[in-house]
């Protein structure tokens, strides 16, 4: 719901975040100080900014014309604009030390004091961080948390889609405007985010194209939004680091998952752990304990508390012999101790009920 200060309007807004060398920051100022664009053109305070006077003449000519583009091209794309004034713009987010002016949103955005938790990694994850990721979102999503991420390749990716097929609601944040986004499996991933009820955020308008100091701002938005942030598996370099950084400084929980020490892939959340710069965790369920959140009954079923039944004794002896380490098909018969042809059988049940998941090259693991 709209609800800008004053005699203020969205157009007034973005016509002034058109001008370069003008901060977010400065812009709210002037809007709470001001009861209309207007008065602040016409008052002395405008000498505080050289840029405006410069441009005087442009404010009415280019740069309004330039937001009532970006007004058309958000309604053709179907994205919303949400102020720092209306009250739907998240809570938490709103109390950063730099918090976006504006918010371009598609989808639906859940009420300002939802619980969201960010789940971040690597674009290079292995089948380990892939399946860390889909276990914690999953679980999240049967209680009824936000998981938030950056829409890209690897754990990004893995968080959204788990949260989807698991019927939770999940916001990708992008480092672009939202009709920008690549490559087209993103756009495609984004796309079923908006259609199983979450949304796509950007501070960035439409025909904004992602560089390389747009990431950083974005995952100060993907830490800003959240409670807590989870690293899943990340190198020793990395945006999830930078991420982690940001919801420290805005005293936000940090956890990290630790990781094999011989894997390149664990490198960071290891030596978030080492450093305490965050907690070590290994369940999600740990996580909500941690931030308080077990005592406020949100606790539900999920695949970490299911009862699992075998309807058959060579289906437990599979499954004791599973770990969620993929495990490759030889090694489970052989430990087993039952025939090829029982153990296929057994193997194909158990997958068809979700308590198991084939990887490529005939691996298991336990879902």
């Amino acid at each position: 719901m709209n609800n800008l200060p004053k005699n203020w309007n969205i157009n007034d807004i973005l016509t002034l975040t058109m001008i370069k060398g003008i901060t977010s920051n400065s812009i709210r100022g002037i809007v709470e100080k001001f009861n209309s664009l207007e008065r602040f053109l016409e008052s002395s305070e405008i000498r505080k900014y050289p840029k405006l006077q410069e441009d005087f003449f442009n404010i009415f000519d280019k740069y309004q014309f330039e937001a009532e583009e970006c007004l058309e091209e958000c309604s053709k794309n179907k994205i919303r604009i949400i102020s720092i004034w209306d009250n739907d713009y998240p809570s938490l987010l709103k109390n950063i030390s730099y918090p976006p002016l504006l918010l371009y949103v598609k989808g639906t955005v859940q009420p300002p004091d939802a619980i969201c938790i960010a789940l971040v990694g690597t674009r290079n994850s292995t089948v380990y961080g892939k399946l860390i990721a889909e276990r914690f979102a999953e679980y999240f999503a049967a209680n009824e948390i936000v998981v938030v991420s950056g829409l890209a390749h690897g754990i990004d990716t893995y968080a959204h889609n788990a949260t989807v097929r698991s019927q939770g609601i999940t916001y990708a944040v992008v480092a672009s405007g939202i009709n920008q986004i690549s490559p087209s499996i993103s756009k495609k991933n984004a796309e079923r985010i908006v259609d199983s009820g979450g949304c796509i955020i950007s501070e960035y308008k439409c025909g904004y194209v992602a560089n390389l100091g747009s990431f950083p701002q974005r995952n100060r938005i993907i830490a800003g939004i959240s409670r807590a942030v989870v690293v899943v598996e990340s190198g020793s370099k990395g945006g999830s680091l930078i991420t982690a950084r940001l919801a420290a400084n805005e005293s936000r929980e940090v956890f990290a998952i630790p990781g094999n020490i011989n894997s390149e892939k664990s490198d960071g959340t290891n030596m978030l752990i080492r450093t305490n710069a965050a907690s070590l965790v290994t369940s999600p369920a740990q996580v909500l304990e941690d931030l308080g959140l077990s005592s406020l009954d949100i606790m539900k079923k999920s695949s970490f508390q299911r009862d699992i039944s075998f309807s058959h004794p060579n289906e437990e002896l599979i499954y004791k012999n599973l770990s969620f380490e993929p495990i490759h098909i030889d090694k489970i018969i052989e430990e087993s101790g039952i025939e090829v042809s029982d153990g296929l059988v057994r193997l194909l049940e158990l997958e068809f009920r979700g308590i198991i998941k084939q990887l490529p090259g005939k691996y298991y693991v336990k879902c």
